[in-house]
């Protein structure tokens, strides 16, 4: 066998080692993450994406309370939102923060899809998965990482979004060099997990950031990942020198 084919085979054994024994130390919950749970309930991408907006720079039960909220009091579809008043949404939605500048993604957002594509997200995402996603990503608000949960998790586009969790963990593993830019990041740990797991390691990832590999105080005599981790091994090498 080739060098680089080992290489390949050993990185994609590394994924499904990591994916299994953080299955085994965590559940997915999907109200813990905002994208996952609008999706489960509805299977409607645009109610996938108006959470995705809303979990910007918040915590996902934040983004949750703001989605029902806007649910309730406006309504979720292209049409509700695209003629209610800038004030109603913002008033809907300001526990998930920034909602002045998140009212305006989701109205104008809404107003391209309706003038534009028929009222149907479902349009927009016609068409092999690289061009709906420089198309999701030339909507108002919308970044790599906001257009790769989007495809993720609605199944379009089998992927491993960067958020600040994800990227802080991969790092310290090793999997991702300190630095790389989002499609760096991308393509690094779309090496390491296979297709069919690259959604489940994101949320696994997540919930491994926000439990025990914290940013300031990383939980490391609680983590089952210690005999993998590039971090773990350099913080004990500097205590033990």
């Amino acid at each position: 066998m080739k060098p680089l084919k080992r290489f390949h085979r050993a990185m994609l054994s590394l994924g499904e080692e990591i994916v299994e024994r953080l299955k085994k130390h965590y559940s997915v919950e999907a109200r813990e993450y905002v994208s996952l749970f609008a999706y489960l309930r509805s299977r409607d991408p645009y109610e996938v994406l108006i959470a995705t907006i809303l979990s910007q720079n918040t915590t996902d039960k934040a983004a949750l309370q703001a989605l029902e909220r806007l649910e309730e009091k406006v309504g979720l579809t292209p049409s509700a939102i695209s003629k209610a008043r800038r004030k109603s949404i913002e008033a809907a939605i300001r526990v998930a923060g920034m909602y002045r500048s998140k009212a305006s993604f989701l109205q104008e957002t809404s107003r391209i899809i309706m003038s534009e594509y028929g009222g149907s997200m479902r349009n927009l995402l016609l068409g092999d998965p690289g061009s709906v996603r420089e198309r999701i990503k030339g909507l108002p608000g919308v970044g790599d990482k906001t257009a790769d949960v989007l495809l993720t998790t609605t199944g379009i586009l089998q992927t491993v979004p960067i958020d600040t969790h994800v990227g802080r963990v991969a790092e310290r593993l090793g999997l991702v060099r300190r630095g790389a830019s989002y499609g760096e990041a991308r393509a690094s740990l779309e090496a390491v997990f296979r297709e069919e797991h690259r959604h489940l390691a994101h949320l696994l990832l997540i919930a491994h950031g926000r439990r025990v590999c914290k940013a300031r105080k990383p939980l490391c005599d609680d983590c089952p990942l210690t005999d993998l981790c590039k971090y773990y091994a350099e913080a004990r090498g500097a205590k033990t020198a």
